[in-house]
């Protein structure tokens, strides 16, 4: 008697495992998207504690719009701008009454961003009525109502 395996085997075999890669193929994009997204949250929190330190040590926000100010500062711009959605994101910083802010557009859905300022807000903001380009750029750097 001979053993191994017949053509019919090897066939749903091969079969089971092209299903499973094309499985896994379909969730790799939202994977990486939602990967992302979770270095620009990081890069936002960092980039938070340095605007605390600013406002702490210097009593205003004016350098921390300037990415240039640290080298800490520069690596992080750099983390947010690589993995944001390619919409520019921004970064605000005024006088004492002013605050400051930073925001970037997130991967995962459409018009969802994710916004820090100066006041200990920080989350996530949906919809385009809600752009913190919006209201970061006005006359006091603050993101908009979270969700």
């Amino acid at each position: 008697m001979k053993k191994g395996f017949t053509l019919i085997e090897l066939l749903v075999v091969i079969a089971i495992i092209g299903i499973l890669a094309s499985v896994v193929l379909i969730g790799f994009p939202s994977a990486t998207k939602k990967a992302n997204d979770s270095r620009v949250i990081s890069a936002i929190g960092q980039a938070r504690t340095i605007m605390t330190y600013i406002g702490a040590n210097e009593g205003d926000y004016e350098d921390f719009e300037d990415v240039s100010t640290s080298s800490e500062m520069h690596v992080i711009w750099n983390e947010i701008n690589e993995n944001d959605n390619g919409d520019a994101p921004g970064i605000q910083g005024g006088t004492e009454e002013q605050g400051a802010c930073i925001y970037a557009k997130l991967n995962a859905k459409d018009d969802y961003w994710y916004c820090a300022d100066s006041t200990g807000v920080a989350g996530t903001v949906t919809g385009s009525a809600n752009d913190p380009a919006d209201t970061c750029d006005g006359t006091t750097f603050v993101c908009p109502t979270l969700d």
